[in-house]
C-alpha cells in the first residue's frame, strides 16, 4: 500500500456528508477529489496551491467527477491564506514538497508551512483530524520534514494525538513521513507493514 492511498483510508474512516475540508496544498487534486467524494453532496471542499497549473489540474477533477460546485479554489501561498479563514474544519490536508510534473524549483517552503500549521489549531474541529505528508527527496524538503516532526512533537505535549507514519521498509532513508493528528482520539485504520 502506498502512503497516499493509507492517507486516503484515515479519510474514509474520519470524513462524512456535509464535513468541510481544507486543502492546503492541492497540488493534482488526488487528496481534493477523494475529500469532495466523501463529503458530498452537503459538505464542502476548499483548496489552496500557490500554482495556476495545480488549480487547473484540481479544478478539472472535479469537473470530470462533477464535484466541483460545491469545492473553492484559492490560488496563493498556504502560509498566508490560511491566516484569512475564519471557519473551522473536519480536516485539514497538507502535501509538502513541489507539484509532480512541474518546476522542483516552486516548493513549499518551511517558513510558509510552519505558518500554516501554526493556524491549524484554530482552523481545525475538536473532533478534527490533520494530515500531513512531507516529501524529502527535493531540495529543502528533509529541513522542511524535521520542522514538521517539532511542530508535531509539541502539539502532542498539548495533548493532541499525533500518529506518524515513517516506512522503514525502504531502501531510501528520505522517504515520505505521513502525520495524522488530532486534538481528540485518533482512531485511523492500522498501517500495514508492507509498502509498495
Amino acid at each position: 500500500m502506498r502512503l497516499t492511498e493509507y492517507a486516503h483510508l484515515c479519510l474514509e474512516k474520519r470524513l462524512n456528508n456535509g464535513d468541510c475540508v481544507l486543502d492546503a496544498t492541492a497540488g493534482n487534486g488526488y487528496d481534493t477529489l477523494k475529500a469532495a467524494q466523501l463529503v458530498q453532496p452537503n459538505g464542502r471542499v476548499i483548496l489552496i496551491d500557490i500554482q495556476e497549473d495545480a488549480i487547473e489540474a484540481t479544478e478539472a477533477k472535479l469537473t470530470q467527477a462533477k464535484l466541483n460546485n460545491f469545492c473553492e479554489c484559492h490560488l496563493g501561498n498556504h502560509g498566508e491564506l490560511l491566516k484569512t479563514f475564519d471557519q473551522t474544519f473536519d480536516c485539514i490536508i497538507f502535501n509538502l514538497g513541489y507539484l509532480p510534473g512541474s518546476d522542483k524549483m516552486i516548493i513549499t517552503t518551511t517558513k510558509d508551512t510552519l505558518s500554516a500549521l501554526n493556524q491549524s489549531p484554530k482552523l481545525l474541529k475538536e473532533n478534527g483530524m490533520l494530515v500531513v505528508t512531507a516529501y524529502r527527496q527535493h531540495k529543502g524538503g528533509k529541513d522542511e520534514a524535521e520542522q514538521v516532526a517539532q511542530w508535531m512533537s509539541e502539539q502532542k505535549i498539548n495533548g493532541w494525538f499525533i500518529e506518524k507514519i515513517e516506512p522503514r521498509n525502504q531502501s531510501d532513508y528520505l522517504s515520505p513521513i505521513l502525520w495524522i493528528a488530532s486534538k481528540s482520539n485518533l482512531s485511523i485504520p492500522h498501517f500495514p507493514n508492507k509498502l509498495i
